[in-house]
């Protein structure tokens, strides 16, 4: 069954293609590295990101003796946010355009467990530069006065991924970078 439903995701998703080869008007999935416009810090762990998403819970005494053992984990904090930023496929650039973004991710790609103490414990997913992730998302092309990158005289036009019409802009953490250290 998983099977399956990898493939349909694949189907409705459409075929991945490069930047330079979105159309501009349709839906499309493209697949590369994350290249920050602007940075969050993520409020766990203080490290710059593009987008985090973290849950806390509290350790509870249970207060029925004997029944579901000692206690329980009550979430007592949730969080998530994300900025624009760039996604790379070693080409081109395209911006993606967050609002109304769902993000998902890939088997292996996991929110890592936090050690907050005083009986709390949390779990934080983070999107970090040079994270490998896919967008689908309607094409458009939107002037990028912002592009630190572009040459003197490369043109402002720039690709921009946003949500379609009645549906959210997916982006999907594929493959988590490696950091130094």
């Amino acid at each position: 069954m998983r099977r399956l439903t990898g493939l349909l995701t694949r189907l409705l998703r459409g075929p991945e293609v490069a930047i330079a080869d979105a159309e501009v008007g349709r839906v499309v999935t493209i697949r590369g590295r994350v290249v920050p416009r602007d940075a969050i810090d993520s409020p766990l762990t203080g490290d710059p990101c593009v987008y985090y998403r973290y849950s806390v819970e509290q350790w509870r005494q249970s207060r029925v003796v004997g029944v579901g053992g000692d206690g329980f984990w009550e979430l007592i904090d949730t969080d998530e946010a994300i900025v624009e930023f760039y996604v790379d496929d070693g080409r081109d650039r395209a911006i993606v355009a967050p609002a109304g973004a769902r993000v998902a991710r890939a088997r292996g790609t996991g929110a890592e467990p936090i050690r907050l103490g005083d009986g709390r414990r949390a779990h934080q997913l983070v999107i970090e530069a040079g994270d490998e992730i896919t967008v689908t998302g309607e094409a458009a092309v939107v002037a990028d006065v912002y592009d630190e990158s572009r040459g003197y005289r490369g043109s402002i036009q720039r690709l921009m991924l946003r949500a379609p019409e009645g549906d959210p802009l997916r982006i999907r953490l594929a493959r988590k970078h490696r950091r130094a250290g």
